[in-house]
């Protein structure tokens, strides 16, 4: 068994896994983990956007109960560690607890009680620790906690059990940072969209290796970046050329850096409100216009005109896509939505999508009404729409210049 740990949006997060492994192959256990029984031998080349953590089960205490919690733990983690290795070399531990009321101090006892007890057997032990109960992923990453040597053991409680997990992957933020500040070309009026997002995104709308994802909007090409890095073939159009010409840039870059032979001849400069794409294309995935950015709460007047110009365009922009679709295709777009202080508001156009040929896809494990990408302080959110072509059945064929 496997289990993840769940990054800051975790339906969003629960969703992609929906995706990419069905819904049949995972369960909820917590606010923030998720159990997959089956255990896919490839998941850590999955590209999970929304995964913090990758675990595999080891042990499972039958209780809730912090003082069981505690003694199965710390007799699992020992045991585990006692048949793996031998006492030549030093052995790394960190330990993690999620979905459980437990302190730092509380913690850092269990580990400095583990390392006693290894050290009773033969063992030299260097403890990490962190500054709440969970390690974060750059220390899993600085000290080689998932290395030859080193065990992080997640503990996540359940309802009625607890899970005693090894870490098996880890999110690389090094990676994920490279990508989003060290690429040549970057445009800070153009949404910013995080390569956490778009590879949430592509998961989202089923992109895999050998699969064409068209991008309308591609700004500077994050989505076309992480479609890259998936091994898919890559279309898109931008309506300005000097971003078509960002994400070129991009991409070349991207190849260089990773050892990538990335095609850019279907990027070209297009209005996405017209244009007849000549190369097929199996999904699509696309941050649209996010309309003005805002520090602070807009007047009626400006929200209002902020949401017109966007409906509007995003509208056009659907009734173009959908006779250019395969059927059962599926788009993952990001639109805007206004976090105010009463609520959320959302594109009008978002309750005339039956009508214009689309439904949005409906998840087991997820709402999709709460796929809100948003910081804490940002006015002008990003909401994910995962759409298949239904509907109104008429011009669902393609029809491509």
């Amino acid at each position: 068994m496997l289990i993840f740990i769940l990054g800051r949006q975790p339906g969003l997060s629960i969703a992609e896994l929906e995706s990419v492994f069905g819904p049949e192959s995972i369960k909820r256990i917590s606010q923030d983990s998720v159990l997959m029984n089956d255990g896919h031998q490839d998941v850590l080349h999955q590209g999970l956007g929304g995964v913090i953590k990758t675990g595999e089960v080891v042990k499972v205490i039958p209780s809730s109960h912090m003082n069981k919690i505690y003694s199965g733990s710390r007799g699992g983690i020992i045991d585990y560690i006692t048949q793996k290795q031998d006492t030549a070399r030093k052995v790394r531990l960190g330990i993690s607890a999620y979905s459980m009321r437990v302190s730092t101090a509380q913690m850092h006892r269990l580990s400095f009680d583990i390392a006693r007890r290894l050290q009773k057997k033969g063992y030299k032990t260097n403890v990490t620790i962190g500054n709440g109960p969970e390690l974060n992923s750059a220390q899993v990453i600085h000290n080689d906690l998932t290395g030859e040597y080193g065990y992080e053991f997640l503990i996540v409680r359940s309802q009625d059990e607890t899970y005693l997990a090894r870490t098996i992957g880890v999110q690389d933020i090094e990676r994920y940072a490279k990508r989003d500040y060290g690429r040549p070309k970057r445009d800070t009026k153009t949404g910013m969209l995080p390569p956490k997002l778009a590879q949430i995104m592509l998961n989202l709308a089923k992109a895999g290796p050998g699969s064409t994802v068209l991008d309308p909007f591609c700004g500077t090409g994050v989505v076309l970046m992480e479609a890259a890095l998936k091994r898919c073939k890559l279309t898109g159009s931008d309506v300005r050329q000097q971003m078509v010409d960002y994400t070129k840039e991009n991409l070349q870059w991207l190849g260089k850096e990773f050892g990538l032979d990335i095609d850019t001849q279907g990027i070209a400069c297009a209005d996405a409100t017209v244009c007849k794409w000549k190369t097929h294309f199996d999904c699509v995935v696309s941050e649209t216009y996010l309309g003005r950015p805002l520090t602070q709460v807009p007047s009626p007047e400006v929200l209002k005109k902020s949401i017109q110009e966007c409906n509007a365009l995003i509208r056009r922009f659907l009734i173009n896509l959908k006779p250019q679709l395969d059927h059962g295709s599926r788009c993952c777009i990001a639109v805007p939505a206004w976090s105010l202080g009463h609520g959320i508001v959302h594109l009008p156009v978002l309750n005339q999508l039956e009508s214009l040929g689309y439904k949005r896809v409906r998840f087991r494990h997820a709402d999709f009404s709460k796929f809100i990408y948003r910081r804490s302080d940002q006015i002008v959110a990003r909401e994910l729409l995962v759409l298949e072509t239904g509907g109104n059945s008429e011009g669902s064929g393609p029809n491509r210049a």
